[in-house]
């Protein structure tokens, strides 16, 4: 089963301020997701709900906060955070 993955508003403005190493590492890690959307990611914090879940790509750099909703099949990005 391959979910979509989708941009908050907010998420999609941060991804085109991102550098293009950034952008190339989020791509490839929305792609890992739409397969596996559970491998990769840990709860957010306080934990109450698990489809609330972040990752971290491009090398440590890049920090994506996402919500995997099963019935609709749909990764959602909702925060993107890049430290260089």
């Amino acid at each position: 089963m391959t979910y979509r993955v989708a941009f908050a508003i907010g998420a999609a403005a941060q991804f085109h301020d991102l550098p293009e190493r950034a952008r190339d590492a989020l791509v490839h890690l929305a792609a890992d997701l739409a397969e596996r959307p559970w491998d990769g990611v840990t709860v957010l914090p306080p934990g109450d709900n698990p489809a609330f879940r972040e990752a971290v790509f491009g090398n440590g750099h890049g920090l994506l906060a996402v919500h995997v909703n099963d019935v609709a099949e749909l990764v959602r990005i909702f925060n993107i955070v890049w430290l260089e």
